[in-house]
């Protein structure tokens, strides 16, 4: 396949301008169209960024376009990515993949149905770009640590407790805190990443177990609120996950927006009969730390540095030019929504969660 690939976004807020770079370094892609619900944004976004169209609705952007990146709020993903596959048009949408289970089983549905026309589904897990946590995954299956033991992880942050990037009243972050705005906290924002990446290197899980926090705000004055005007400030911050795998294996996740002294930070390690492994972002993304094979004896890791591995983006686009679907998919993107929506009922029960079915059928 050597034509031109038309690529759309729906949603030209701040994510989207990292879509539009990406794309662009790509060869053989072309920004087609470009869609904002607020007016103006979109002709603004299109002059900057260099798409050939800025258009007012969803029919427009599709007749321009082969594939559609979705950058909108997580609340209308679901009806996004509904409309661009059942379109036949190859779909990139961002985490988390929808807001409930059951609109991720019909996303997943309708992924199935467009997948047989050649359509190409992924989801923006953007830390699968990580070269550590894909040699990890790969060394795991080939059961280079034996059978899990045990897991453990954790995304950080500390907006919230710092302006690291700005104060939290200003708008790109305090919809984040309001679940009225479709905001899932901290466990829907990047609890979905590090549910992601953390499964995809230990395996699937039946059963979760989780708590969340919602804790008062300190404001630039210094006063502790739970609402900013008229915005009740109501979505989780901090979540404490604990998993059985399906061997019986235990495992636990950690992610809030207090953890002063981290800017993003996400770390995974996993242990099994005859092995482990971890990575650290922070310390960079090619980084994998093993402990392996006559090591393993002696308590002694091993430090490699990888080649980078390719981006969503390039990946997205290469399967689209091939026919061969790349991973994440819609339907990890459901299975995701699954381990989430097991952490929201276990966070009101206050007991384990057996993970529901994510499939369509």
């Amino acid at each position: 396949m050597s034509k031109i690939i038309r690529v759309g976004i729906i949603g030209t807020g701040g994510m989207a301008a990292d879509h539009a770079k990406k794309f662009s370094a790509i060869p053989g892609v072309r920004l087609g169209a470009c869609l904002d619900i607020l007016p103006g944004r979109a002709e603004s976004f299109a002059k900057t960024h260099g798409f050939k169209h800025a258009v007012s609705d969803v029919a427009a952007l599709l007749n321009e376009v082969d594939a559609v990146s979705i950058v909108t709020p997580d609340a209308a993903h679901a009806a996004d990515s509904l409309t661009v596959l059942k379109a036949g048009k190859h779909l990139l949408c961002e985490k988390p993949l929808t807001t409930t289970l059951a609109d991720a089983r019909k996303v997943a549905g309708a992924a199935r149905k467009a997948a047989k026309s050649g359509a190409i589904h992924m989801v923006n897990f953007s830390y699968r770009r990580s070269a550590a946590m894909q040699k990890a995954m790969e060394l795991v299956a080939k059961g280079a640590i034996g059978d899990l033991r045990h897991v453990h992880s954790s995304y950080l942050q500390s907006w919230i407790a710092q302006p690291i990037w700005g104060h939290w009243t200003q708008e790109q972050w305090l919809w984040r805190m309001q679940t009225a705005r479709g905001s899932a906290g901290v466990l829907g924002d990047v609890g979905c990443h590090i549910l992601d990446l953390t499964t995809a290197v230990s395996g699937p899980v039946q059963a979760i177990r989780c708590a969340l926090a919602t804790l008062p705000k300190i404001t630039e004055d210094g006063q502790a609120v739970s609402r900013w005007g008229k915005a009740e400030l109501d979505a989780n911050d901090s979540a404490l996950i604990e998993l059985r795998f399906t061997n019986g294996a235990l495992g636990v996740i950690h992610t809030t927006r207090w953890a002063t002294g981290h800017a993003n930070h996400l770390r995974c390690e996993v242990h099994g009969t005859e092995g482990a492994l971890n990575f650290d972002l922070d310390a960079g993304y090619e980084i994998l730390n093993t402990c392996l094979g006559k090591d393993a004896v002696k308590a002694a890791w091993t430090t490699k540095t990888l080649k980078p591995a390719p981006n969503i983006w390039q990946r997205f686009i290469k399967a689209i030019k091939t026919g061969k679907q790349d991973q994440p998919d819609v339907f990890r993107g459901a299975e995701i929504q699954a381990y989430l929506d097991a952490c929201l009922t276990s966070a009101k029960t206050q007991a384990w969660t057996p993970v529901p079915a994510w499939t369509d059928v």
